[in-house]
């Protein structure tokens, strides 16, 4: 998003970034409370919880978006020569071979619980502050991330440290079951959500409204039987309806729109998103990551992209030629901005999507360079400053809601009819095949294989893909050089990392780790 919509739409963000900035700061930052300087205006709340924000824009560097896209299906980070092997990480994402010492298995934790403590601390301050309307909203919207956050570290780790309070003399936190996580996040969002803004504004955009408690409520109760072992079906549907009826959210006509560098507000589908700017809020380096070096000229770019993550053959085929989303990947021969084809090196720049010899690709010949289709769905910046783009990042949208209730729908739900459910999802197959009406699934092919593909096709590398993998049964098949391993269950959830065992001998391993 352009900076100058952030500065006036964002102050908690932007807030906590200046306070970052400063090294001198002004004498009414609420850092040491007495009832004198507690926070009362909407700017001294939305300044006193910037940093909570600000952490949720970590997850790019600290490696949270990797850890759940790596192993997936949908990508792959192969080696290219003597480029993108780093220790062999991705290598191991692939083969789903990671350890209790992995890099991105430490790093992503370690985001998480950061971003809880963070957010502890600043609830544990406000606890004493006056009782307001603004005091009410921020402690709503405090919990709310405090919510998200748990919610990610529960997926991804399983059994964590459950904490609400901040004490740094306290002792190590005890280690909660996963059931007891998914039951506090269940239990706050359920408690908030009436606190928690129903409107849709400039003013809320990027932080917690109702909305996105009722859209994390759909995702915890569409994976329950995954997270505790009991479905819940009927209250998916019914928390995707609440939004469904709430009217805020409807389908961008322009499926690409709100990944763009100047998505925002004014886009109606997104539900959650975190803000990113090329200068104030630094972290978003997506298109950097896949976009081949000669795609330079492609966008007019200040820096050369890096050339390394890619889609897998199998996952790029499951588009359709008339599929709109396919434009979001590059594959074939690439273009320069005045239409000529790409060159780099005397190399005329043909992305194959199907080229992979083996998970090193090689480089040397430039073949292995070109390997794999790229995903620009976070369309490329040309105002990117030092690599960091202007794309929000988007964590929940519309298009997701409906998906999720036509799937619990067809799992079992009660509370809702596979008539629907076929509505639901073909409003997102209309979008895709510009109303074609031939392209839309009737009862017979609405099949729970088919919403499986048609999420991945709809969602690519949007962070959701693990956990869908995981939820139909998939995680444990075969990619493009990892063989099927149906005895590893235990990998749907990461080790804790040797680091967070080290600091707190109450945590226990994951099993089979």
């Amino acid at each position: 998003m352009k900076l100058t919509i952030k500065k006036t739409i964002i102050p908690a963000l932007m807030a906590a970034m200046a306070l970052q900035a400063c090294t001198k700061l002004d004498e009414n930052v609420y850092s040491n409370y007495t009832d004198a300087n507690f926070p009362t205006t909407a700017a001294q709340y939305a300044a006193l919880t910037g940093p909570v924000y600000v952490a949720a824009q970590k997850f790019f560097d600290n490696n949270f978006y990797d850890l759940q896209e790596a192993g997936t299906d949908e990508l792959i980070v192969p080696t290219r020569g003597g480029d993108w092997f780093d220790g062999g990480k991705w290598r191991d994402m692939h083969y789903h071979t990671w350890t209790p010492t992995h890099d991105l298995v430490k790093n992503a934790w370690d985001w998480g619980f950061n971003a809880i403590g963070t957010c502890n601390k600043i609830l544990t301050q406000l606890q004493s502050a006056p009782e307001s309307a603004n005091k009410k909203l921020t402690l709503a919207q405090i919990r709310a991330m405090r919510a998200w956050y748990y919610y990610n570290m529960m997926d991804a780790y399983g059994n964590i440290p459950l904490v609400t309070t901040f004490d740094q003399n306290a002792a190590a936190p005890e280690q909660a079951t996963r059931t007891a996580v998914y039951n506090f996040i269940v239990t706050e969002l359920e408690e908030i959500k009436g606190s928690l803004p129903a409107d849709v504004t400039a003013v809320t955009y990027g932080m917690p409204t109702k909305w996105m408690a009722f859209t994390l409520l759909a995702k915890l109760y569409l994976n329950a039987e995954v997270y505790v072992g009991t479905p819940q079906w009927d209250k998916a549907v019914a928390a995707c309806d609440s939004v469904i009826a709430g009217g805020k959210y409807t389908l961008e006509s322009d499926f690409t729109a709100q990944f763009k560098p100047d998505n925002g507000p004014q886009n109606k589908e997104p539900i959650f998103s975190i803000p990113f700017d090329a200068v104030k809020a630094k972290g978003n380096l997506l298109f950097n990551k896949t976009l081949h070096y000669g795609h330079q000229k492609t966008f007019k770019l200040t820096t050369v992209p890096w050339n390394g993550w890619c889609g897998q053959p199998a996952f790029y085929h499951k588009y359709e030629a008339a599929d709109k989303r396919i434009g979001t990947w590059l594959s074939g021969q690439q273009y320069d901005a005045n239409g000529a084809p790409v060159v780099y090196n005397g190399v005329n720049v043909v992305l194959d999507p199907d080229y992979f010899p083996a998970f090193d690709v090689g480089g040397a010949d430039d073949k292995g360079r070109l390997a794999g289709a790229r995903n620009n769905k976070y369309y490329a910046d040309a105002n990117a400053v030092s690599n960091n783009a202007n794309n929000d990042f988007v964590v929940y949208r519309y298009a997701d809601v409906l998906l999720m209730k036509a799937e619990a729908v067809l799992r079992g739900a009660a509370n809702a009819t596979k008539t629907e459910a076929l509505d639901a999802v073909n409003q997102v197959r209309d979008r895709a095949f510009n109303n074609d009406a031939s392209k839309r699934f009737t009862a017979t092919t609405l099949t729970l294989a088919a919403l499986y593909d048609e999420r991945g096709r709809e969602l690519s590398w949007e962070m959701s893909r693990r956990t869908d993998m995981i939820r139909f049964g998939k995680w444990e098949e075969a990619q493009l050089f990892k063989t099927a391993n149906p005895g590893e269950a235990y990998r749907r959830i990461f080790p804790i990392p040797s680091t967070a065992i080290a600091s707190n001998p109450k945590l226990h391993q994951n099993p089979s780790y």
